[in-house]
C-alpha cells in the first residue's frame, strides 16, 4: 500500500475510533471549551462513516437533485436579501431587516430558520459532508457577535407625517478563533476561524456554505489541514471555507438564548488569515504621520501613504466584488464589516490583501459549471463582464446594488480616515447612505458640492479630485452602474 493511501486510511480509522469512544474519551478536551455532538448525531455520523469504509451504497437512498436545491436556496436567499442586510462590522456589527411599510417592499421573511428541517438537511446534503467533528477543535477567543437588526417603520398620520423607526437586534453568529487538531503525524495544531450560527440563523449559515463553496471550493478531508496551515494568499479574494459541523451551543450562546429550547448550532470553519474588517481601519493607529504620528508633526509627510492605501483598498474591494460577480454571485449585504484587510499599516499599500466575508445573504444567480469537479470559481468564469446599464436581469440589478453599497462603504472609509477629527456620526454608513442615496438620489455632482462645503472633509475631497477628478468619476460609475466592478478596479483612481 502506498504511503498516501495508508495515511488516509489511518486518518479515517482514528476518526472513527474517536467518535465511537463517546464523551469519556481520553483525547477529548474540556466541555466548557468544546462543542459536542448529541448522541443521535454521533450515531448518524458513525453509520455514514462505517458505510463509506465498507464502500456500500443503500439501494433505497434517493439521489439528491443539486440543481433543484441550488434554485431553492437561491430563492430563499433572495427573500432574505430583500428583507434585510447582514453586516459583520468588527464581529460586533448589526445587519438590518425592515418590516412591511418600509421602502424595501412587502416580501418579508424572518431570516431565522428554514420553514422545514428537511429543507435544511437537503441543503447540507448538496454542500456535502463538512469533514469535521467538534472533538477536533478547541475554542481560543471570542471575537464578537454578528447581529441582524430588525427595523419596523411607521408613519404618524397628522398634518406633517414623519416616519419613525423602532429597531431591535438579535444575535445570529458568534465568531471565535479556535485550534484545529487533525490528529495526524507531523501536523501541528493550527488556528482557524470558527463561526457559531445560532439555531435560529441556520438558513443564513446554509446559504453562506453553499455560496462559499461555489466561489472557492471546499478542500477534501485529507487536505483541510494543509489548506488551513497555508500562508496568506490574495487569491481567491473571498474568505476560504474549510468545512462545517453540527454541535451543541456554547455557554455564550446559551446565555443569549436564555429561555429558548436548546438546539444544536451549525459551526462554519474558515481559514484564519489574520484579516481585520475595514470598519476598524480609519481609527487604527499608525507608526507615523496619521494617528500617533500627529503628536510628532509627521502628518503631512504621511498623507501620501494614506492616500495610496485608500486607493489600494478601493482596488482590492472592487476586484474582490468583480470576482464574485463573474461567478454569478451577488453579495447583497456589503458593509464595512464585510471587507477584510490584511494590514492597517499605510506603508503596506502595495502588498495589501483585500477579501470579502459574510455571504449569509448572498444570492447565487447562475451556475457556470458543475461544482462537483472541485474547481474554484476564478478558474471557471472567464466570460466578459456584462453591461449593467439598461440590463434588468436579476444578476445585473444585483450587481448595481452591490456597487452602490460598496460606494457608500468606500466613502465612509475615505471620509473617516482623512477627516481631522476621525470617524464621526456624520461619516457613518447610515448617514452617508441617507445623504447620497436619499437626499441626492445617487447624484454624485450634488453630493460633491455638499462635501466641498464641509471643512473636515477637505483632504478627502482633494484625494477624489486628484488626477482629473478620477475619484469622483469612479463614484459616478459605481452609483450609475455604467461599468462592472472588474472594469472599475482597473481604472485611474485604482492605479498606485
Amino acid at each position: 500500500m502506498e504511503f498516501g493511501a495508508s495515511c488516509t486510511s489511518l486518518q479515517r480509522a482514528r476518526t472513527l475510533v474517536r467518535r465511537a469512544q463517546g464523551p469519556g474519551s481520553q483525547g477529548r478536551r474540556s466541555a466548557d471549551q468544546q462543542p459536542r455532538l448529541c448522541t443521535q448525531q454521533r450515531r448518524q455520523r458513525w453509520r455514514r462513516c462505517a458505510a463509506s469504509l465498507r464502500g456500500s451504497d443503500d439501494e433505497g437512498d434517493e439521489a439528491v437533485d443539486i440543481d433543484a436545491l441550488a434554485s431553492q436556496l437561491s430563492a430563499e436567499a433572495e427573500r432574505l436579501r430583500r428583507s434585510g442586510s447582514f453586516d459583520g462590522g468588527s464581529y460586533d456589527g448589526e445587519g438590518e431587516r425592515r418590516q412591511p411599510g418600509s421602502r424595501r417592499g412587502e416580501d418579508m421573511l424572518s431570516p431565522f430558520g428554514y420553514q422545514t428541517k428537511s429543507a435544511e438537511a437537503e441543503v447540507l446534503a448538496a454542500v456535502g459532508d463538512g469533514g469535521f467533528s467538534p472533538e477536533e477543535f478547541e475554542l481560543l477567543q471570542e471575537l464578537g457577535t454578528i447581529n441582524i437588526q430588525q427595523v419596523a417603520t411607521s408613519v404618524d398620520l397628522d398634518d406633517f407625517p414623519m416616519p419613525t423607526s423602532e429597531r431591535s437586534a438579535r444575535t445570529a453568529v458568534i465568531a471565535y478563533t479556535g485550534t484545529f487538531f487533525s490528529g495526524m503525524p507531523f501536523q501541528d495544531p493550527v488556528v482557524v476561524l470558527v463561526k457559531e450560527y445560532l439555531p435560529g440563523a441556520k438558513a443564513v449559515a446554509c446559504n453562506e456554505l453553499q455560496v462559499l463553496k461555489h466561489l472557492a471550493g471546499m478542500p477534501e478531508v485529507s487536505m483541510k489541514w494543509q489548506t488551513a496551515a497555508s500562508p496568506l494568499a490574495s487569491y481567491p479574494p473571498v474568505v476560504r471555507l474549510l468545512g462545517y459541523f453540527t454541535a451543541g451551543q456554547t455557554a455564550q450562546a446559551q446565555e443569549l438564548l436564555e429561555g429558548e429550547e436548546p438546539e444544536d448550532a451549525l459551526w462554519v470553519v474558515l481559514k484564519w488569515e489574520g484579516l481585520a474588517p475595514l470598519a476598524l481601519y480609519p481609527s487604527a493607529q499608525q507608526t507615523s504621520g496619521i494617528g500617533l504620528g500627529r503628536l510628532f508633526g509627521g502628518q503631512d509627510s504621511s498623507l501620501l501613504d494614506r492616500s495610496r492605501m485608500l486607493r489600494s483598498i478601493t482596488r482590492g474591494a472592487l476586484a474582490a466584488l468583480g470576482y464574485c460577480h463573474a461567478a454569478g454571485v451577488v453579495h447583497g449585504a456589503l458593509g464595512s464589516g464585510s471587507v477584510m484587510l490584511s494590514s492597517f499599516d499605510d506603508r503596506t499599500a502595495k502588498r495589501l490583501v483585500v477579501k470579502l466575508d459574510n455571504f449569509g445573504f448572498a444570492h447565487k444567480l447562475s451556475m457556470q459549471q458543475d461544482e462537483s469537479q472541485g474547481s474554484t470559481a476564478g478558474a471557471l468564469y472567464s466570460q466578459q463582464p456584462a453591461p449593467l446599464v439598461g440590463d434588468e436581469t436579476p444578476l445585473a440589478v444585483g450587481q448595481r446594488e452591490d456597487l452602490r453599497a460598496l460606494a457608500v462603504v468606500l466613502l465612509e472609509c475615505m471620509l473617516s480616515a482623512l477627516a481631522h477629527n476621525g470617524p464621526s456620526p456624520l461619516t457613518s454608513t447610515d448617514s452617508l447612505q441617507r445623504l447620497l442615496g436619499e437626499v441626492f438620489v445617487w447624484g454624485v455632482d450634488d453630493f460633491r458640492r455638499y462635501c466641498e462645503d464641509e471643512p473636515d472633509w477637505q483632504t478627502a475631497v482633494e484625494l477624489l479630485t486628484f488626477d482629473g477628478d478620477a475619484g469622483w468619476q469612479l463614484l459616478k460609475d459605481m452609483c450609475g452602474g455604467s461599468s462592472s466592478a472588474e472594469e472599475l478596479a482597473r481604472g485611474r483612481f485604482c492605479q498606485l
